[in-house]
């Protein structure tokens, strides 16, 4: 006797409208739309290893394009579905035109949903053919030769402060030791990025290693903040990166006392800010030179506060190493003085790193466009590249191209050159601007822009000094 087939029941799919996901996402629920389905992320977002606000900044948005060019295939391929919950239903109320307008005299801006999906779809078809030409594939040669550039330095570092005799000895040792953490600073962005293993565990205690053991700087505090930047570049009020009160404001609404949804406090534009950004294309190189002093302080305010970190104690020793092996090398010198002048040169000369990392963004836009924006369109919008020969590339790490990195952040940095063609030809395709300049001309737009920002203080300091003494003048 055969037994009946038992019956199949096929489960409808739920269909989410946009107000109906907006609706949920007022009530609380973390939703965001990957592949035009919804997933419900409630659950996930405080084990999330580029942080919560990587997801924050992403709630009710379409993040395909963020998801797959930030995320490693077995994340889309397997992971993402267990939070699926339904459809999304694209709805006639956004196939309207969405007009908006930025507040840096840029030309006025129509976004429409046809439009930046189709610059989405040919990203994708970028993508793939990224891929195809095994761009996404790591060259671990690349790291040998970078490795031996690494002991080289550290080496003569350690052996002019054991042997040396004089004080061009120790500035010589300092001048390596500074390039020796600026040279490090680019291979830990690449662990950083899961982009040498394509292991996320491998590539986080390998930054661990090189960031916090042989930096002193936590790679935890940089995945969390370079993936919000990642996200959600040069806005004002979400991009830490941008956010450099009291001594920079690389845009007028900073005057506005912007609350930061990074560092959850208000960035106040007070006296003390005012009088720093009345000068900060004078001071810019200046305060670059001390930047590396501001990281420790992030590193241990991120170690010693921040919740749910996978890595805390092993990242704590491995900094507390770091303070140890730098004061031991430190014991060495034969006087306080030679103390003092070693730290501050070996600090000093990493702001080469800050001005490469900074003059990317600083100035180019920080308007918003609004959720409609396609992630490409953002990243060429508020990125630019720095243009120079082959044979600098070890100078700028690979990274001078900003552009091409912040559209594909997991490709090793030592393919980024070869990419560039592809991106070039994708911006004149969708009618993307490609930014791409000299290093002494990306300079000097980003000094013209603090300068520009700069001159707007003075020009307020002006009104309201008119304006008391216009009072000061009626009140007689």
């Amino acid at each position: 006797m055969t037994r009946p087939s038992a019956e199949v029941k096929s489960v409808q799919p739920i269909y989410l409208t946009k107000q109906e996901v907006e609706k949920r996402v007022q009530n609380g629920q973390i939703l965001i739309i990957y592949n035009n389905k919804v997933y419900k992320l409630n659950k996930w977002i405080n084990y999330h290893p580029g942080g919560e606000l990587a997801i924050i900044n992403m709630i009710g948005k379409d993040a395909t394009d963020a998801i797959n060019v930030l995320h490693p295939d077995y994340v889309v391929n397997n992971k993402i579905h267990n939070f699926y919950i339904g459809e999304y239903e694209l709805g006639d109320s956004e196939e309207n035109m969405i007009h908006s307008q930025t507040s840096t005299n840029e030309s006025e801006q129509l976004l429409t949903v046809a439009k930046e999906m189709s610059i989405s779809m040919a990203f994708r078809r970028l993508e793939s053919k990224i891929k195809e030409r095994g761009l996404y594939d790591c060259n671990y040669w690349n790291y040998a030769y970078e490795i031996v550039r690494y002991i080289i330095l550290i080496t003569i570092a350690w052996c002019l402060v054991i042997y040396g005799t004089t004080t061009l000895h120790y500035i010589i040792s300092s001048i390596c030791l500074g390039m020796f953490w600026h040279q490090l600073a680019f291979t830990a962005h690449d662990a950083g990025h899961n982009g040498i293993t394509h292991n996320l565990h491998v590539d986080y205690l390998i930054g661990i290693f090189i960031a916090d053991f042989l930096g002193g700087l936590s790679i935890g505090w940089w995945k969390k903040n370079h993936y919000v930047h990642h996200i959600i570049t040069n806005h004002p009020e979400h991009d830490p990166d941008i956010q450099h009160l009291p001594f920079f404001a690389i845009t007028t609404k900073l005057f506005k006392n912007l609350y930061s949804t990074y560092y959850q406090r208000t960035l106040d534009f007070d006296s003390f800010a005012r009088f720093f950004v009345s000068y900060q294309h004078y001071l810019y190189y200046l305060i670059m030179c001390f930047g590396r002093f501001n990281l420790y302080a992030l590193s241990i305010n991120h170690l010693s506060s921040g919740k749910n970190l996978i890595f805390r104690n092993l990242e704590i020793s491995s900094m507390i190493l770091f303070w140890c092996w730098f004061s031991y090398l430190l014991s060495y010198l034969p006087s306080f003085f030679i103390i003092i002048l070693y730290v501050l040169i070996s600090h000093m000369v990493t702001m080469i790193l800050h001005v490469q990392i900074t003059l990317s963004h600083f100035g180019m836009s920080t308007a918003d466009y609004g959720p409609l924006e396609s992630f490409p369109r953002r990243m060429c919008r508020t990125t630019m590249d720095v243009d120079c020969p082959w044979w600098m590339d070890w100078f700028h790490g690979g990274l001078q191209f900003q552009t091409i990195h912040h559209l594909f952040p997991r490709v090793p940095r030592h393919n980024l050159r070869s990419c560039q063609s592809l991106v070039k030809e994708f911006c004149d395709e969708v009618g993307i601007k490609y930014h791409i300049y000299g290093f002494v001309k990306g300079n000097g737009v980003v000094l013209g822009a603090l300068k520009d920002v700069a001159n707007q203080v003075k020009l307020l300091k002006t009104v309201a000094k008119g304006n008391h003494n216009k009072s000061f003048i009626t009140k007689d």
